[in-house]
């Protein structure tokens, strides 16, 4: 039929797209020195690999059972790798979203951390923050093939369904979804209102900086050059100050750039993964509900969801001038 045929070539196209831009994310952030080396390309990376996984392992079942009206035709194995690699993907992708929400809000806080002798995020940290959030999602993720399931199988009359408990779905939702998500939203919201209060006192700064280099009061080349030590030390004092000053106001504006990106990155995960996410738990604890829910309209919403894996690689692009030059 025409939906058919136009689902299909849709997400032809959304596989292509995540694809190649993925690929080529991963490509740039490893063979890029300075990206290898940036924390904030460590939870990209995590981000592209997970959308790869989607896009490689999950979305093209998809696209088959769209063609073949639902029926499964690869056994009950593949059908465990499949739901369980969704089941991984996806929360690996929006905790991923999650640590980059929390370390882009903590430089925004603290902009000169990097540059302490013991930074609280440092790239060792970071690397075991997403080998943590890997693990726990293939963890929970495999809960149900020991054990923590509805039915004794997952194919049923050549269907292959996600054969989860209502306990396990209503948890997986909240945990892998619904809580990192608003903490996210929070973050980004909190990270809104800080780079709107630190706007009015970078304008400040530069005037005030104007004014120390060009004073206003005659100098005295006697006194200027018997320089008490008081008043040598009073100087440098104020001349690290400045320069730490102008430092500052630098990284706060890349900061403030860098969160924008984040913040695009979240509403963009959010916007698309919100409508089957909340159709998902709706189905689950309500399954007269569910059967009133129009296929075509499941379809439609994952498919949104999918095409947050095409999206991520534009916003990197588009958004980071590191990316850019790489």
């Amino acid at each position: 039929s025409p939906i058919i045929i136009t689902f299909s070539i849709i997400y032809v196209i959304i596989i292509i797209a995540s694809l190649l831009g993925n690929i080529i994310v991963c490509v740039v952030i490893l063979s890029t020195r300075s990206l290898r080396q940036s924390i904030n390309s460590c939870f990209i990376l995590s981000l592209a690999v997970s959308d790869l996984i989607t896009t490689c392992l999950v979305m093209p079942f998809d696209v088959e059972l769209i063609i073949s009206f639902e029926r499964w035709l690869h056994g009950e194995i593949m059908c465990n790798v499949w739901t369980t690699t969704y089941l991984i993907s996806v929360p690996t992708s929006i905790l991923s979203l999650l640590a980059l929400t929390v370390y882009r809000y903590r430089l925004l806080q603290e902009p000169l951390d990097i540059y302490r002798a013991s930074p609280l995020i440092t790239r060792r940290r970071a690397s075991l923050i997403v080998c943590c959030l890997w693990a726990y999602s293939m963890l929970f993720s495999l809960a149900p093939v020991f054990g923590w399931k509805r039915r004794p199988r997952r194919v049923y009359r050549e269907y292959c369904y996600f054969n989860l408990s209502l306990t396990y779905s209503v948890l997986s939702s909240l945990i892998n979804f619904v809580i990192p998500v608003v903490i996210a939203s929070f973050l980004n919201c909190k990270m809104f209102c800080v780079a709107v209060k630190r706007s009015y006192p970078q304008k400040a700064g530069r005037r005030n900086v104007k004014t120390h280099q060009n004073p206003t009061r005659p100098t005295n080349p006697v006194q200027d050059s018997a320089i008490s030590p008081q008043k040598e030390q009073q100087l440098v004092e104020s001349t690290r100050l400045q320069h730490e000053a102008i430092l500052i106001r630098k990284l706060q504006g890349r900061n403030i750039r860098a969160a924008k990106t984040t913040f695009l990155i979240v509403f963009s995960f959010v916007v698309c993964w919100l409508p089957h996410s909340f159709l998902s738990i709706i189905s689950h604890l309500c399954m007269t509900c569910a059967l009133k829910i129009p296929y075509y309209l499941h379809s439609i919403f994952l498919m949104m969801g999918y095409l947050n894996s095409a999206i991520n690689p534009v916003l990197y692009s588009f958004r980071s001038s590191e990316f850019k030059k790489a």
